[in-house]
């Protein structure tokens, strides 16, 4: 069966480096590497590659690199190489596109767009009292209204809330995708540096 989609990545091995060990055939979990009819030659095919680096690392003589495979199309400003791919993938899979949990396409990361820029604020050290400064965080749903007594005292029985010193929340990651190990360091982070941490479940 002809298959429309071009290969990502190209394997290139050095033939005076190789000593055809067979290194890279036992690591490769994605069959690119194999010995050819002569038991004794390795060959390899690069449409399986994923660019893993497992032969590229474990070679013992350095034989091996992979190399992005660049195939252009024609420009269009609707069907995107991306758009032709994916039609292609699914005539020939005959099933819907699945990806992991989270976005495939590329969106910005804006923690690292975050700026804290108190210039415009009185030094807290000289009027805490005027401008204090803090980023603690409450987490919870808001009542209507507050009720106050005379002395400014709240009496509003407030719904159930979180209150984070240190605004970063990580992300919930049940027992099952993470080790017991990882969810207690996480745990110990939480609760020395302040966040919030969930398990997810």
């Amino acid at each position: 069966m002809i298959n429309y989609i071009p290969r990502k990545f190209t394997v290139v091995r050095d033939k005076e480096l190789c000593i055809n060990c067979g290194c890279c055939v036992r690591q490769c979990s994605n069959e690119c590497h194999f010995f050819d009819d002569d038991g004794k030659t390795v060959r390899v095919n690069s449409q399986n590659c994923v660019a893993c680096h497992r032969c590229v690392d474990l070679c013992p003589t350095g034989a091996l690199r992979i190399e992005k495979y660049v195939c252009d199309y024609r420009d269009n400003a609707n069907w995107t190489p991306m758009y032709q791919q994916e039609i292609c993938r699914q005539a020939e899979t005959g099933s819907v596109l699945l990806s992991a949990m989270g976005n495939p396409k590329p969106y910005p990361i804006y923690w690292d767009k975050i700026l804290l820029n108190a210039s415009q604020v009185t030094n807290p050290s000289i009027d805490p009292l005027r401008e204090p400064m803090e980023i603690r965080t409450i987490l919870g749903r808001k009542p209507e209204k507050l009720e106050v007594e005379k002395k400014g005292k709240s009496t509003t029985k407030m719904p159930p809330q979180v209150m984070l010193e240190t605004p970063i929340m990580f992300s919930a990651m049940s027992f099952g995708s993470s080790s017991l190990n990882a969810q207690k360091s996480l745990a110990m982070a939480a609760k020395e540096l302040g966040p919030l941490f969930t398990t997810g479940e």
